[in-house]
């Protein structure tokens, strides 16, 4: 109120010489000048005076919003004091905003540094803080800062354990207790002495507790992040068994279904009699199912050696238009069987990918077979290269398929996912193709990925490194490369294998081509073979 009086008196005061000025009949030369600068002054005078009286305002609602007493009338003193209240608050709330994840071995020097903090922010005489056995309800591992305490602790930490102190705390003369708890979980009591001719203030009561929040909340995040690690760790460690019993499991099968193809191939080459056009047609498809299942079983355990990191890639510069045309010849028999048609669009003889040999096939033959096998009959494969920014090169390989619903797009590089499609759950797999040809190219230095839209079809492609072709050269090396298929002389080969079906079944393709043949089992078989016959070469499992 007085602020006001004093502004009208200072208005009243600047504009009754200028209403006198205006009246008067005569007005000398210099006095209209003073008049003016009279009034501007006494009226700039009663703004400051409103300004100070709103500032004032606003600054006691600020230290009753803090629950801040003023310790004087003065403004000048409320200033500083708004000022370093609000210091001490913000450090308590911000000094522990750690954006790194918390380690148990970290938790001990954090915890010590809101000790130290306490104790400097609330002027006090010691702080520590014990943290909380649930299970045994025993207090232990109290850290300290300042001088001992000459007041017993134990019951004050009792009494935070309680339901109304783990709330509120406890407030006792000169000693505060505040919980250090998190969503109702007692974690441990934050205990300040002060000097006993110190009362604590609502502003260290509020700094109390937020540096008490503090610590509770570095104790939980320390827990979950080492929640969150074992958690991990189990679930690598499940997938890692589960992987290699996969793997196991599938070099058990691998062993007797090579036996069986190759069984099935010896028939089928007359090398264990004739057989009728009836018997030679239920071979045949006996040796589709079985190079089926065989597929399966090397997807699984490639995908086992990839996850295990024994994949290693040797890369080599290949020319594109040879491999993607001897690629489309393999799969364009597949695709014929539904009706598709395969087409290649023209590569740049010059235009390459520094991969390995056996990896680019694999993953290509992947891409080419699910766009097979996913497009309904009477469908276009395409197949075309291009160079792509950063020395890359881009395979792709189009369908006009079933195509992926946004929402399943994400179980297409997934472990044994499959998109829910009528259609494409109908086809056979392992649902290991598409992860596996995504590490393969990771391990190559590129990736995989694609594009789809459900009804119309799907684009899968490869982005791996480019190399440049020289088809001069690589023409010359083709031509030189290119050997007889081995004839034997009589020149005795020795089979070192532990499983005699193989053996034997090897023997006979061998002796086929002219070769002598000795057989051993182990390693007492192999010294014996060596002693009694002349071995030109052995293959060793």
């Amino acid at each position: 109120m007085f602020s006001f009086i004093a502004a009208g008196v200072c208005v009243l005061l600047g504009s009754a010489p200028l209403l006198l000025l205006v009246f008067a009949r005569e007005v000398s030369s210099l006095s209209s000048p003073l008049v003016v600068l009279n009034a501007v002054g006494w009226w700039s005078l009663s703004l400051v005076v409103l300004l100070r009286e709103r500032l004032a305002t606003r600054l006691r609602r600020g230290l009753a919003a803090l629950e801040i007493t003023p310790t004087s009338n003065h403004l000048e003193q409320e200033l500083d004091q708004f000022l370093y209240e609000s210091k001490r608050l913000y450090r308590a709330f911000y000094a522990f905003r750690l954006e790194d994840e918390i380690r148990s071995r970290d938790v001990g020097v954090h915890l010590q540094r809101i000790v130290e903090l306490t104790y400097r922010e609330l002027r006090a005489k010691s702080a520590e803080l014990a943290l909380y056995d649930q299970e045994t309800g025993l207090w232990s591992q109290v850290l300290f800062a300042g001088i001992p305490s000459s007041v017993g602790s134990q019951s004050m930490l009792v009494e935070a354990t309680t339901e109304a102190g783990s709330k509120r705390g406890a407030v006792d003369g000169h000693i505060i207790v505040k919980p250090v708890s998190f969503a109702g979980t007692l974690f441990g009591a934050l205990r300040i002495e002060l000097p006993e001719t110190q009362t604590p203030s609502p502003t260290d009561l509020k700094v109390a507790y937020l540096l008490a929040t503090q610590a509770a909340i570095l104790l939980v995040d320390a827990r979950f992040t080492e929640a969150l690690l074992r958690m991990r760790e189990k679930s690598e460690e499940s997938v890692r068994a589960k992987t290699g019993f996969l793997a196991n499991l599938s070099h058990e099968i691998r062993g007797p279904l090579g036996i069986v193809l190759n069984g099935i191939e010896l028939i089928l080459d007359g090398l264990c009699g004739p057989t009728t056009d009836s018997q030679a047609e239920t071979c045949r498809m006996m040796k589709t199912s079985a190079e089926h299942l065989l597929d399966l079983v090397n997807d699984v355990l490639d995908y086992a050696k990839v996850e295990a990191g024994k994949v290693r890639a040797k890369p080599v510069d290949l020319e594109l238009q040879p491999l993607l045309s001897d690629l489309a010849n393999v799969i364009r028999s597949q695709a014929h069987a539904k009706g598709h048609t395969v087409k290649l669009e023209p590569v740049d003889q010059t235009l390459g990918v520094h991969c390995d040999k056996r990896h680019i096939r694999q993953m290509l033959i992947n891409l080419l077979t699910n766009a097979v096998k996913y497009t309904e009959n009477g469908g276009t494969i395409t197949i075309r290269a291009e160079r792509a920014p950063g020395d890359r090169v881009k395979i792709m390989v189009s369908d006009t398929g079933v195509g992926i619903a946004e929402s399943e797009k994400r179980k297409v590089f997934g472990a044994f996912e499959r998109v829910d499609n009528s259609y494409a759950l109908a086809q056979a797999g392992t649902g290991l193709g598409m992860p596996l040809t995504r590490k393969l190219a990771e391990v190559n230095g590129g990736t995989a990925d694609f594009d789809s839209e459900l009804g119309k079809g799907s684009t899968f492609w490869l982005l791996l490194p480019s190399a440049d072709i020289d088809p001069e050269r690589h023409a010359h090396d083709k031509t030189a490369s290119e050997d007889l298929p081995p004839q034997g002389n009589g020149e005795t080969i020795l089979i070192v294998d532990d499983s005699q079906e193989s053996r034997e079944m090897l023997e006979r393709y061998l002796v086929h081509q002219g070769f002598n043949v000795v057989q051993a089992g182990g390693g007492a078989e192999v010294l014996r073979s060596l002693r009694e016959s002349t071995v030109q070469l052995a293959v060793v499992e």
